[in-house]
């Protein structure tokens, strides 16, 4: 996958709009490791973090996030996307969104295949983490 201009800004909103919830710690491509392989989701939500930038770095987390963020690309599909899915949740990931810039769509999923889409105007709403943000503070 090949970050695009589109996918860059929709990461920096979903990012700013998830940094409001204080009980959440958000990162951006972050390399996330499940069963010998690498994943990295535009952006991982954990359970509160301390970060210590006196102890050594983390390459790869083996703690997974409690949400995974995706991005439709243009060199992707949605399905190789949606392929993931299953993968992360197997893993104990809770959630998933799915973020579709070209319908300024937002699926939440919380099993891999049990979602609710909102696009154009309203909430995403997910009952995992129990947070609402406004469509509009992503796809403004």
């Amino acid at each position: 996958m090949t970050p695009s201009k589109l996918r860059s800004y929709l990461q920096s909103k979903v990012n700013s709009a998830l940094r409001q919830f204080p009980q959440f710690t958000v990162f951006l491509n972050l390399t996330i490791a499940i069963n010998g392989v690498d994943y990295i989701p535009a952006v991982c939500v954990y359970p509160k973090l301390a970060i210590n930038f006196f102890e050594p770095d983390e390459i790869r987390m083996t703690q997974l996030p409690l949400m995974a963020v995706e991005i439709v690309s243009p060199t992707q599909t949605i399905q190789e996307v949606l392929d993931t899915f299953p993968i992360y949740f197997q893993a104990g990931i809770r959630s998933c969104w799915l973020v579709v810039p070209q319908t300024k769509t937002v699926a939440v999923y919380t099993a891999p295949t049990d979602a609710q889409v909102v696009s154009m105007t309203g909430d995403v709403v997910d009952s995992v983490l129990d947070i609402r943000v406004p469509l509009d503070q992503i796809f403004a």
